[in-house]
């Protein structure tokens, strides 16, 4: 059973820069901790599962370690998760190999598909990966409390999520083409850009996420 008490644990499976979280949420002064491998995960309320990098690699460690398994148990047991870049992306059924774009299975709590940008190359000749700040257009749902509408956040990637269910409230932003910068639906929470790294406006975010119960 989930704690009501909120305390939020870091995935620190090698594949993101936890630094930078951990700094916000010290900011914020939630309780967390990061953890190289699953434990005692009951005694949180939140997860945070960080990323950059391939998809493969990300999925693999992830298995490897054990958190493939124990995350799916902590959502099913009440608990938050929020996936930020690669992070996102793994929360989704299935992402690419970079190499050879063979079809990966991620964890499954989203339909939709991760490539690379740009699939037609001879109409889009902006540099990868897409870096910087972007705008993105959301749903006033209530994890955007305090956010305006086409607020803007820092980005750094290669792939995207380019097409998921409707049943899901996603935000987008455009970058040579239309692609989903935010996903969510009942707890499972994923975000495209780096709120960490996205000055008051991500620190807000990442704020209202952690006071969800």
């Amino acid at each position: 059973m989930i704690t009501k008490k909120t305390k939020i644990c870091i995935v620190d499976y090698g594949f993101g820069n936890i630094a930078s979280i951990e700094n916000a949420l010290g900011y914020l002064k939630f309780d967390y901790s990061s953890q190289k491998i699953p434990k005692d995960l009951d005694n949180f309320s939140h997860i945070i599962l960080p990323g950059v990098g391939s998809f493969e690699a990300g999925m693999g460690k992830l298995n490897e370690l054990g958190w493939e398994t124990n995350i799916k148990n902590f959502v099913k047991k009440g608990g938050y998760l929020f996936g930020i870049c690669l992070g996102m992306q793994l929360l989704f059924k299935h992402g690419t190999d970079e190499k050879t774009d063979q079809i990966i299975e991620g964890l499954g709590f989203f339909e939709g598909k991760c490539k690379k940008f740009f699939q037609n190359k001879k109409t889009n000749k902006l540099p990868l990966p897409h870096v910087g700040f972007n705008e993105v257009i959301h749903k006033n749902t209530k994890i955007w409390n305090g956010i305006k509408n086409s607020s803007y956040f820092y980005f750094i990637h290669s792939y995207r999520i380019y097409f998921s269910e409707n049943s899901y409230d996603c935000a987008r932003t455009i970058y040579g083409e239309e692609f989903i910068s935010f996903i969510e639906k009942s707890k499972v929470f994923g975000s495209q850009f780096h709120p960490e790294k996205s000055h008051l406006t991500g620190l807000n975010l990442i704020q209202n996420f952690c006071n969800l119960q």
